[in-house]
């Protein structure tokens, strides 16, 4: 998102998800409102799916730049930096490296916005891996307000590069950091001090997967300061030569995006994939805002309850939950008649149709567990690798079948297909295994 500097009525909206997991919100383009967000009209570039950042020159509200990821699941589509300078009826590609590369972040040095440096991330997603990198990636400078673009790279190691976050020191614009994903040990923190012509590492530190994080904040009044955006929020207050994690005490984790108030330095608001939180003790403490419905769900399942039948879901990094329909209570569903069903990412959970209190929930990778509502018991069932077999794989999301002839057998997949006939109590595999055996 990002508002125009002359005309703060005037909103500018990129959608789709700027990350590559492997469950991924998509979009259609770019949106721009005239009247501070009441209405919006696309304005093209339907073909990003995922845009990164936006930057609206401060001297000229027609001219608008946008750096697009472009599709995480194919080839080719609307990917690298794209220039307009109507507003965004038409759009010229002024940064183009391959038609699996899209440009990830762009900042602009706030002396002048001539002066612009764009990350550039080669990446596909396919249903069993990431390729996460590529020759594509790279670090790219503009000295003519984005319309053509040199790539700076020396000090940083060459060959593959991964995702790679970029962040200026708002009072000290001639130094630019860089977060960059390298192989061999190499990747971590760079630092330039002369405007991105040359680069220095100052820590290996790095995000736990860049693909999913990746984004810096310099702090609005001390250069030295960095915020990393990462599982665990980090912070460095020398430069990037040492970090160490940053509050976080009741917060959830996994953190993508931050705001400092310029008008008081200890006062952030931060996104997680837990939704919002604030503190106004620089990260010591923090409040949540509850009441914004941000809930991500993968999927849905019935109960054969009666006379009020319950529904369930799996969600996003936080748990699966159940909750009925209606109730007896006056005045509606109350917060305490939601349960959990398990915790981590939810997936599709799965009713005993002979007991609507018996419910299979999933967590990622393989994980699940048979759920009685009765006792609010919760007993893991997953498969188990037998000594003289291979080691399991299942999918991020494992399909689960509950047989409609006999509530007692399950269907579980991994590469290879299991089958309990006693829910889940106990496990033999029905087929071999059902991959190609391809190095991925």
């Amino acid at each position: 998102m990002a508002l125009d500097p002359a005309d703060p009525a005037t909103v500018w909206v990129g959608t789709g998800e700027n990350n590559s997991q492997r469950s991924v919100g998509y979009g259609d383009g770019i949106y721009k409102s005239l009247d501070g967000g009441r209405t919006f009209t696309n304005m093209g570039l339907g073909e990003s799916e995922h845009i990164a950042r936006i930057h609206v020159d401060p001297r000229d509200s027609d001219r608008v730049l946008v750096a697009a990821q472009g599709p995480l699941w194919r080839a080719g589509g609307d990917r690298g930096v794209y220039l307009t300078t109507d507003g965004g009826e038409s759009w010229t590609r002024t940064l183009e490296v391959d038609e699996h590369t899209g440009a990830t972040d762009l900042v602009v040095d706030p002396r002048d916005p001539d002066v612009l440096y764009a990350a550039t991330y080669q990446r596909a997603r396919r249903v069993w891996t990431l390729i996460d990198g590529g020759p594509g990636s790279g670090i790219w400078k503009s000295t003519d307000g984005g319309e053509t673009w040199r790539i700076i790279e020396s000090g940083i190691p060459a060959g593959d590069k991964g995702r790679i976050g970029l962040a200026i020191a708002p009072t000290q614009p001639d130094r630019v950091y860089a977060l960059v994903e390298l192989p061999g040990g190499e990747g971590g923190f760079y630092v330039s001090e002369n405007r991105g012509e040359s680069w220095t590492r100052r820590s290996s530190d790095a995000p736990g997967t860049g693909q999913y994080y990746s984004e810096i904040q310099v702090d609005l009044q001390d250069p030295d300061v960095v915020y990393l955006m990462d599982t665990f929020l980090q912070v460095t207050r020398d430069g990037g030569r040492t970090f160490q994690r940053w509050g976080e005490a009741n917060k959830h984790v996994d953190n993508h995006a931050m705001w400092q108030d310029p008008d008081d330095l200890e006062h952030f608001l931060v996104g997680c994939d837990g939704g919002l939180y604030e503190t106004f003790d620089g990260g010591e403490t923090f409040r949540f805002f509850p009441n914004l419905p941000l809930g991500q769900y993968y999927k849905v399942a019935v109960g054969p309850d009666a006379p009020f039948y319950r529904v369930y879901g799996g969600t996003q990094d936080n748990a699966s939950h159940g909750v009925p329909v209606r109730t007896m209570d006056f005045g509606a569903i109350q917060q305490s008649d939601w349960f959990v069903l398990t915790f981590g990412d939810g997936f599709g959970p799965a009713v005993d149709p002979a007991n609507p209190d018996i419910i299979y929930a999933q967590s990622q990778n393989g994980g699940l567990v048979r759920y009685d509502h009765r006792s609010g018991e919760a007993v893991g069932i997953a498969p188990r690798e037998s000594p003289d077999g291979p080691p399991l794989v299942f999918n991020w999301d494992s399909p689960i079948v509950v047989s409609p002839h006999d509530p007692a057998r399950l269907y579980y997949g991994a590469q290879i297909l299991f089958r309990s006939d006693d829910r889940g109590d106990s496990w033999r595999a029905v087929s071999g295994d059902l991959t190609r055996g391809l190095d991925r």
